[in-house]
């Protein structure tokens, strides 16, 4: 990645963290928190050797009333660029294509022999960076029925990923994905139910043929006898990114501690249930409380 490409990424990071900001002293009854989260993945996928993806985010989250305002940008550490991230933090498996045109059409013909049931080999000489700035994410949430003992709590969700990463060092796909869906959250007899499904319109590269998906998680969790701590099982998947492919999916398991600054810390580890998805990925995340205001 050029020092040209890294500092266009750093000042829209700067621009969207100062919007929040703004919105943080203007707004009454709000917050601001920073979140953040390190995941590690490793699989075939439909490759014909294994690879892995380093993903490490950092964001600003503002919540206003019935208002939830997030924003965050990556870090991405892969030793090749088959891996992309889409808008819903899914990855893609590309083999490259969209990085130049002859890549495109080497990595278009693999494609093409891993649909009818093969796996990909993309070439093995195409010179990716290691590390990179990957592409920005926003997610807006509106409540339209609030929460409570007897009802769930139902959000609209909008969400974006913008097309500013570097695509010849395979950290982005150099096209706008756009999402809108639903986000709920039910609380039954000590346990919580989250669900969140999101329709994206996915921006095509060069030479890929990529179907818009629906991207969804289930989770349970319940707190454990010592209260700060508590366990989420998840479910989640979209569907088939690729026609011919079958829809990626995950079963997960997490950790949580809530300290005591409000913030929280959790780990997680999921399998993969499909050969689209990592067959094994782990993940620290964390949220800190940067202050409310009326």
């Amino acid at each position: 990645m050029t020092k040209s490409s890294v500092a266009r990424c750093a000042r829209h990071a700067a621009r969207a963290i100062s919007i929040l900001s703004v919105a943080a002293v203007v707004s009454p009854a709000q917050s601001l928190s920073y979140f953040g989260g390190l995941q590690y993945a490793t699989g075939d996928f439909i490759f014909a050797q294994r690879t892995w993806s380093t993903y490490f985010s950092n964001g600003l989250a503002w919540s206003a009333d019935r208002v939830h305002v997030s924003a965050s940008i990556p870090l991405v550490l892969q030793p090749a660029g088959w891996l992309q991230y889409n808008g819903s933090g899914m990855m893609v498996t590309t083999g490259g294509i969209g990085a130049g045109t002859g890549r495109a059409a080497n990595a278009g013909s693999a494609m093409g022999h891993a649909m009818n049931g093969g796996t990909m080999t993309p070439a093995a000489d195409v010179p990716f960076s290691r590390v990179g700035v990957g592409d920005p994410t926003g997610r807006l949430e509106l409540a339209l029925f609030r929460g409570d003992a007897n009802r769930p709590l139902i959000n609209l969700v909008g969400a974006v990923k913008a097309p500013l990463a570097s695509v010849n060092d395979g950290f982005g796909t150099g096209q706008w994905d756009v999402g809108g869906g639903l986000s709920s959250a039910l609380r039954i007899d000590g346990l919580s139910i989250l669900a969140d499904a999101v329709y994206w319109r996915i921006g095509n590269p060069a030479g890929a043929s990529l179907r818009n998906a629906v991207a969804y998680a289930v989770s349970v969790g319940r707190p454990l006898p010592s209260e700060r701590w508590s366990v989420l099982a998840t479910v989640s998947g979209a569907s088939s990114l690729w026609s011919g492919l079958e829809a990626p999916a995950q079963l997960g398991m997490g950790l949580g501690y809530q300290l005591e600054s409000q913030g929280s810390v959790f780990v997680t580890l999921a399998a993969g249930l499909t050969r689209t998805a990592p067959a094994v990925s782990t993940g620290l995340g964390w949220r800190v409380p940067l202050g409310t205001a009326r």
